[in-house]
């Protein structure tokens, strides 16, 4: 036990001695080297080698084994600051840009060839003092070339990236939004790093336009005519948001709208060529664009179109007109060409006015005025139901329908017209239908067509009628008035806005008859010789050839004998007489004369 005590106790104590000698070593170390490094440091400062004894003054500095000529090594170092600041910034400019490339931090390394920039345009200036030193400085750190190989790393990625959309746009007729970052990070990427600035405007024109020719083309073929529009617009937009112009945008667009344009055209699809048309001008508006080939193919498609609509209304192919019209509105106020062709077609069959017009055989009988009556077409039928129906279009192309009763004997008419000269003298259309009757005259029904609805103006039956402008009455030639009287010519007037019955009309002279014969010559105009006398009542009394007569109408104040011209139109009244109260015919006076020259 005791001698291993012994030992063990020896072997500490040798222990503790090599421990204590260490430090002294290393110290001494320390020494001799600080040593070394101050005066390798002042050699190669006195030989002009800043940079190494930059690095040994350096050294020096931070061993702190013995205080050696630390004013000489602090006066050096503060002397040789600068290539300290460059070393270090070097060496921290190293290391970030590994690990951005390690993370693919394009970005960071952005900021870092920006910080690159900024240490060199402060060190390497031409001419500088610090010049030589920073280019020996930066070779040794190895930081261009990692630089280099960075950009070339993001380049060739970025290319590759934005081919591969190219390809996937073309297969699916879509692209992703998200490679637009690659071209903007592509400009970013000095013009050094692509061999120039004129190699890189050549390698990155030739890529951004395979990759939007490919995208607008894939639009284009999937029939997107908007979306391939607004994604021009949208990647002009970008692009001069980046200070760069893209003119093979532009093309590609020509290219692809004259295209789909012509087979719009060529199709006869004009609605869609119209939809087209419209978001071509939109985009070309946007885009800044006043000409184009585009444009004037639009322009010229658009005037040939209209021509063609022209012909179609002068070949009486109205419908095909309206529809053209209808077609091209969205891109042509086509409203004038649209109202010019309603109005021809309504023209040429006015029977499409009326309600229901436009399906055959509605109508049995029409008639139809242009340019009359304050209207530009205004038009009269006779629907299934045998009622007078009438409508109007105005000069803006506004129409008004009016109907009215049942025609009587409808179902016989044979003829519809405007009666002229009874519309001229009404101030109002007035619509005729005729009837054929067994015995060869024809039943005449008018109709006054007002504001407020059409009603009943006259209704007789003759061979013919016509109207006295001097007076407003209607002559009916050949008429019958159902009371026995036939074949002469009856005189209508106007009472309370409606024709009636007044008289038959005499041509040449008034009939001498004498009172005992006025039955037999109804309603003609007849002459006759009697003595006039006032009743109780104050009414003019004739008395001829033993019979009274109770005169009406147009009475002068004539009393004794006289002769009185008139007509007989089958009326009595009562008068008082010798006899008593008795019935004597009405005699309707139209004038009067006397014999005896006696006054009343």
């Amino acid at each position: 036990m005791t001698i291993i005590r012994a030992v063990t106790l020896r072997n500490i104590m040798i222990i503790l001695c090599i421990l204590m000698l260490l430090p002294l070593g290393q110290k001494a170390l320390g020494i001799k080297n600080k040593l070394q490094d101050v005066q390798e440091a002042g050699k190669l400062y006195a030989a002009g080698e800043l940079i190494a004894a930059e690095n040994r003054y350096r050294l020096a500095a931070a061993n702190h084994a013995i205080s050696y000529k630390e004013e000489e090594i602090n006066a050096r170092l503060a002397e040789l600051a600068p290539i300290t600041s460059i070393r270090s910034s070097l060496s921290r400019l190293s290391l970030t840009l590994e690990d951005q490339l390690t993370v693919k931090d394009f970005s960071g390394m952005m900021e870092s060839y920006a910080s690159l920039l900024s240490l060199k345009s402060k060190y390497m200036t031409p001419g500088g003092p610090y010049e030589a030193y920073y280019r020996r400085l930066s070779a040794d750190s190895g930081l261009s070339d990692k630089m280099t190989a960075g950009f070339r790393q993001f380049k060739d990625e970025y290319l590759a990236g934005l081919a591969a959309d190219s390809s996937k746009g073309a297969d699916s007729g879509t692209g992703s939004d998200s490679t637009d970052s690659l071209k903007w990070s592509l400009l970013q990427i000095p013009a050094d790093y692509y061999g120039g600035t004129a190699a890189k405007d050549k390698m990155l024109a030739a890529s951004f336009k395979a990759h939007d020719t490919a995208r607008l083309k894939a639009l284009a073929a999937a029939g997107s005519f908007g979306p391939m529009l607004e994604s021009a617009l949208s990647m002009e937009e970008a692009y001069k948001n980046h200070s760069y112009t893209a003119p093979w945008l532009s093309k590609q667009v020509k290219e692809s709208a004259s295209l789909i344009l012509n087979k719009d055209l060529d199709g006869s699809n004009i609605t869609a060529f119209a939809g087209h048309a419209v978001d071509y001008r939109s985009y070309a508006a946007s885009a800044g664009i006043t000409s184009s080939k585009v444009l004037k193919l639009i322009d010229n498609s658009i005037a040939r179109l209209l021509r063609e609509g022209a012909r179609h209304v002068r070949g009486g192919r109205y419908a095909d007109a309206i529809r053209l019209y209808a077609e091209l509105a969205p891109v042509q106020d086509t409203s004038k060409e649209t109202a010019a062709a309603t109005l021809a077609w309504n023209t040429a069959e006015p029977v499409r006015l009326l309600p229901g017009g436009e399906v055959p055989g509605s109508y049995s009988l029409t008639a139809s005025v242009t340019d009359k009556y304050g209207a530009k077409v205004a038009v009269a039928g006779v629907d299934a139901g045998g009622k007078l129906v009438y409508a109007e279009m105005s000069g803006d192309g506004t129409v008004s329908t009016r109907t009215g009763e049942v025609i009587p004997g409808s179902g016989m008419l044979s003829a519809l017209s405007f009666d002229e000269a009874l519309s001229a003298y009404s101030e109002v259309p007035v619509v005729a239908a005729n009837g054929g009757e067994a015995d060869g005259r024809s039943t005449f029904t008018g109709y006054a067509i007002r504001p407020e609805g059409i009603s009943l103006l006259f209704s007789f039956t003759g061979s013919s009628y016509e109207l006295m402008a001097e007076d407003g009455s209607i002559r009916v030639m050949n008429t019958d008035l159902a009371n026995g009287v036939e074949g002469r010519i009856a005189i209508f007037r106007q009472v309370n806005g409606a024709y009636e019955f007044s008289e038959l009309y005499q041509e040449f002279t008034y009939t001498p008859i004498d009172a005992t014969q006025l039955e037999l010559f109804p309603y003609e105009k007849v002459t006759l010789s009697c003595d006039i006398s006032i009743d109780a009542a104050g009414r003019a009394v004739a008395h001829s050839n033993g019979r009274y007569l109770l005169l009406q109408g147009e009475i002068s104040q004539i009393t004794g004998l006289a002769t009185v011209n008139g007509q007989f139109e089958n009326g009595y009244g009562t008068v008082e007489t010798e006899l008593g109260e008795e019935s004597v015919p009405v005699f309707v006076v139209d004038s009067m004369g006397s014999l005896s020259l006696t006054p009343p």
